[in-house]
């Protein structure tokens, strides 16, 4: 019998759109707060890693806030899409590499423009070791 845990679920919220995200550890929940970001905003098509973007991010107030909007600031500028990540979650200080590729109106499909992560409503919780993340985000 295998063990299924879902990553993470959309949840509506006034005129924003949000998500819960689950993980084990913090580089889960980072990891899989960014799949649920872009699952908001394109349906991508199969591609090869083309790039890494490397990261080293200090913030006192929300880290994943942080984050989330630096690779939206990727997306807005460069088209960049996240594929896989490779993360270090220190306190307030996170450092890494994102590794992924760049958008193609010919193979990537774009659901909604997202402006912005918010600090509304955010929160990490840890349960049953397990984290819990809400973010909303503004469409």
């Amino acid at each position: 019998m295998g063990f299924y845990m879902e990553h993470y679920k959309i949840i509506d919220h006034e005129a924003d759109v949000g998500f819960e995200i689950y993980g084990k550890t913090l580089e889960d929940l980072y990891k899989n707060a960014v799949e649920a970001l872009f699952s908001l905003i394109i349906e991508p098509g199969e591609r090869r890693p083309e790039k890494g973007k490397r990261f080293d991010l200090t913030d006192d107030q929300g880290l994943l806030i942080a984050f989330l909007n630096e690779l939206l600031y990727l997306w807005d500028m460069e088209g960049f899409i996240p594929k896989d990540l490779s993360l270090k979650i220190e306190s307030k200080k996170l450092t890494g590499t994102v590794i992924g590729g760049i958008y193609n109106p010919s193979r990537d499909k774009i659901k909604r423009e997202v402006k912005a992560v918010t600090y509304h409503k955010f929160s990490i919780e840890e349960t049953n070791d397990m984290l819990k993340a809400t973010i909303i985000v503004d469409v």
